[in-house]
């Protein structure tokens, strides 16, 4: 629910307090401090008209990666995506940035980018990354993406009350007043205002090749067989049939499990990560997946990779998910009816993982990518650790590595796995 703090309410909740006081219950002056937060606005036709594949800028923060060769392309949450040109790799190049407003995920086919912007899946043709434009839309793919900052304000697609609208940013202000109330109720409170009517018009910046990308291990859409699939609700799998290329359409939306948040395809199955364990699909028929199995884990985060007779599960705590594991389940999913675990390893803090043929590459937190020779998935041998920051997500591919991390960008030539040498670095902004 959003309030919106006026003069008056303020008073009133001031007021509050004070009858606190006269009740002779309460003695101790304390701050109460809370941020107002009001959404920007932006016509949504502009919003549209201004994915052109502006100039790049300074990446502030790192989501999705997903690569195309010769590009990457770089998620920056809620804000759009940086194009990446990585013909050399110790020297990437930023292209451009598509703004979109509410973006989290990344899926290309041949020269078409799909793209989410709050609830919708934009097609955008990207034959020149820097003069890009939006050739189809299916909406309403995305049915979770309804909150606002911090999961506190309630939104449909970016807008409130006027479909004409998107939100395109937050304008915050923090304030505070003192009262007579217990120490424990003071602090912290965030305040979100509605739409009233009007709205501020928000500044905005005015590859190529066949196939499909690579996602990485955290990615809640995945294209394949002409098809993407999609988190569409936390229990849902969205099914979008992407067979005419620059126009997708929402086919269905199949409940799935509970509490989903990574999918991962392999072949004609499809592994769904989720808080309580590994949903996995057959897509054998692509617009219908069907059930095939699922193991259940202790409550947790948990991405997922498999290749087929394995599947690679990690689970880390303290977060919203909830539970206490930090570990590397090993999955014998050779009989997909009857899943059953092989053995678990234990780790710090781990995330994103991927595998290479006999090489399984896991982000654990502060430790870096660990690498393991994953011969013998019940034994598996640790080799080396590669960095020492706090990785998040990982793709290995050609013997080349690419490492997401709250700092940046890190590219890796891992041909000789006792030598692996950095071949790149790309930093966020301080």
């Amino acid at each position: 629910m959003m309030i919106n703090i006026t003069p008056s309410r303020l008073r009133l909740l001031t007021g509050g307090f004070l009858l606190l006081l006269l009740s002779g219950c309460f003695k101790d002056k304390v701050t109460k401090s809370y941020t107002i937060v009001r959404p920007v606005y932006t016509l949504k036709t502009t919003v549209l008209g201004n994915i052109k594949g502006s100039p790049t800028q300074s990446i502030d923060t790192i989501g999705r990666l997903y690569l195309k060769d010769p590009f990457i392309y770089l998620n920056e949450p809620e804000k759009g995506i940086h194009v990446i040109d990585n013909s050399d790799p110790a020297h990437p190049r930023q292209t451009a940035f598509l703004n979109i407003p509410g973006n989290e995920e990344i899926a290309i086919k041949g020269n078409t980018l799909y793209a989410d912007m709050y609830r919708d899946l934009l097609a955008i043709d990207i034959s020149n990354p820097s003069n890009v434009n939006v050739t189809g839309t299916a909406h309403n793919v995305f049915l979770d993406r309804y909150e606002g900052l911090g999961g506190y304000m309630t939104v449909n697609n970016g807008v409130i009350s006027d479909s004409s609208l998107i939100i395109t940013g937050y304008i915050t202000k923090d304030t505070s007043f003192s009262t007579d109330a217990p120490k424990s109720l003071g602090g912290g409170l965030v305040y979100y205002t509605p739409f009233n009517g009007t709205y501020t018009l928000a500044s905005s910046s005015s590859g190529g090749g066949s196939g499909t990308g690579i996602a990485g291990s955290m990615a809640k859409m995945v294209l394949t067989n002409n098809y993407i699939y999609t988190i569409s609700e936390r229990h849902s799998l969205g099914v979008v049939d992407a067979t005419n290329t620059p126009s997708p359409a929402l086919k269905n939306t199949v409940y799935a499990g509970y509490d989903l948040e990574t999918i991962y395809p392999f072949n004609d199955k499809l592994f769904l990560g989720s808080q309580e364990g590994v949903y996995i699909y057959d897509i054998s028929s692509p617009g219908n997946p069907v059930s095939a199995g699922t193991f259940t884990h202790g409550r947790a985060c948990d991405p997922v990779v498999a290749d087929g007779n394995y599947a690679y599960v990690t689970l880390h705590a303290g977060t919203t998910c909830g539970g206490a594991s930090n570990e590397l389940d090993v999955v014998d999913v050779q009989n997909l009816q009857t899943p059953s675990l092989i053995k678990t390893y234990p780790m710090t803090k781990p995330g994103g993982l991927c595998k290479d043929n006999n090489l399984l590459f896991v982000c654990d937190g502060a430790e870096g990518v660990k690498l393991y020779d994953a011969s013998d998935p019940s034994n598996l041998l640790f080799i080396t650790q590669i960095g020492q920051t706090t990785a998040s997500d990982v793709i290995a591919v050609n013997q080349h590595l690419y490492v997401t991390t709250t700092s940046g960008l890190y590219q890796y030539d891992y041909s000789n796995i006792h030598d692996i040498r950095l071949l790149s670095f790309l930093s966020v902004k301080k």
